[in-house]
């Protein structure tokens, strides 16, 4: 099973949508926020497009269930936060913690569950988890 959380906030002030230091804040504090584990930095690019108005900030972070990403328009006032991830997590901190940063009250959320046919199981098997785990430490050790 995958959850997709995906957030409109609306009525934010232009220099807070302009605010690098403040966009890769969010990417990296956010996961931890829903007890993710990131697995990558945080990736954030300034977007220049054909039109100046839809010019903004738009970055991700992988975390070991998936990913989380933000589309930031300072003229438009909005941003938009997907978490996608395959472990269950708290929608309300999640939707706190963006509202906490981005200081608006103005939220639309949306919930997907999707994969609802995944095979991957919610606990892994723990013979399984155990070889994967040796495996790991020998490769670690140069050991094939």
């Amino acid at each position: 099973m995958l959850v997709h959380l995906m957030l409109e906030l609306y009525n934010i002030d232009r220099d807070i949508l302009s605010d690098e230091s403040l966009l890769r804040r969010t990417l990296s504090e956010l996961p931890e926020r829903v007890a993710m584990e990131k697995v990558s930095p945080v990736h954030l690019y300034d977007i220049d497009t054909s039109n100046p108005l839809d010019a903004g900030m738009s970055g991700f972070v992988v975390i070991a269930q998936s990913h989380v990403s933000l589309h930031a328009w300072p003229e438009y006032g909005e941003v938009d936060i997907d978490i996608c991830s395959c472990k269950e997590f708290s929608q309300e901190d999640a939707i706190a913690f963006a509202k906490e940063i981005f200081k608006t009250e103005d939220v639309e959320a949306h919930f997907v569950v999707r994969a609802t046919r995944s095979l991957r199981p919610e606990e892994p098997d723990p013979v399984r988890y155990e070889q994967a785990m040796e495996a790991r430490r020998l490769a670690k050790l140069g050991v094939r």
